[in-house]
C-alpha cells in the first residue's frame, strides 16, 4: 500500500468542512456549559508524519490530554491537548472558579473530560455522518503530563502501524479569553486509508 503523505485539495476541503460542522455543534454545547457565547475556529488541519507530532505539540510545561479510543470502522486513538493555563481557564468558565494549583482536582478533571468529549465527539460524529462510515469513541480518559510523554504513551498503545496522523488546531474565544487546543487522530494505515477513500467517494473517485 502506498503511504499517503499529504491531503489533496479536495480531501483537505472535505475534512475542513467536517470540522466546521463539528465545531458548530460543539459551539452550541460549550456555550450552554459556560453560559456564555463561545466561538471556535479551525485554523489548521493537515496530515503529518507521526515523527513530527512531538515537535508540533511541544510544550515546556505539562499539558492536559483527553484521550479516547476510536471504535468501529477506524482503529486508533484521538487526543485533545490543552495547556495547563487553557485548561484552568475552561474549568473556571464552567465552575466559576479554579484552584490555583499545578494539578487538577477530581471536579476539574471531570469538567475537562466532558469538554474534551464534546470537542472530540462532535468532530467524530460529523466525520462518521459525512462520510457514511461507522466511527465511535470510548469514554474519555484524562492525563496530565509532558506532551511528548502523552504522545509516546499513545504510540505504545497502538498495536498496529501508524505512519501519519490527522492534526487539527482549534481556537476558542469566550468573551476576552482566547484558548488554543490541539486535536490529533492516531489511526493505523488501513483505517486512515478507509477514511480518505470515503472522502474520495464523494467525488466519485
Amino acid at each position: 500500500m502506498k503511504d499517503i503523505k499529504t491531503l489533496t485539495d479536495f480531501q483537505y476541503d472535505a475534512l475542513k468542512e467536517v470540522g466546521n460542522i463539528g465545531i458548530g455543534n460543539a459551539t452550541t454545547s460549550l456555550s450552554q456549559m459556560v453560559n456564555k457565547q463561545v466561538d471556535i475556529s479551525l485554523p489548521d488541519l493537515k496530515l503529518i508524519p507521526l515523527i513530527k507530532v512531538p515537535i508540533l505539540v511541544k510544550n515546556a510545561d505539562p499539558v492536559v490530554g483527553i484521550i479516547q479510543e476510536l471504535r468501529g470502522d477506524s482503529k486508533g486513538f484521538l487526543v485533545f491537548l490543552l495547556s495547563r493555563n487553557s485548561a484552568k481557564t475552561l474549568v473556571k468558565l464552567v465552575l466559576g472558579q479554579a484552584e490555583e494549583t499545578a494539578t487538577f482536582n477530581e471536579m476539574e478533571q471531570s469538567v475537562l473530560k466532558e469538554l474534551g468529549n464534546i470537542m472530540s465527539g462532535t468532530y467524530i460524529t460529523a466525520l462518521s455522518n459525512f462520510l457514511g462510515i461507522a466511527i465511535g469513541l470510548s469514554p474519555p480518559n484524562q492525563v496530565y503530563d509532558m506532551s511528548d510523554a502523552i504522545i509516546n504513551q499513545l504510540v505504545g498503545m497502538m498495536s498496529l502501524d501508524v505512519d501519519d496522523v490527522l492534526f487539527l488546531r482549534t481556537e476558542f474565544t469566550v468573551g476576552s479569553e482566547k484558548i488554543d487546543g490541539r486535536m490529533i487522530i492516531f489511526t493505523d494505515s488501513v483505517s486512515l486509508s478507509k477514511i480518505l477513500t470515503a472522502v474520495n467517494r464523494l467525488i466519485g473517485k
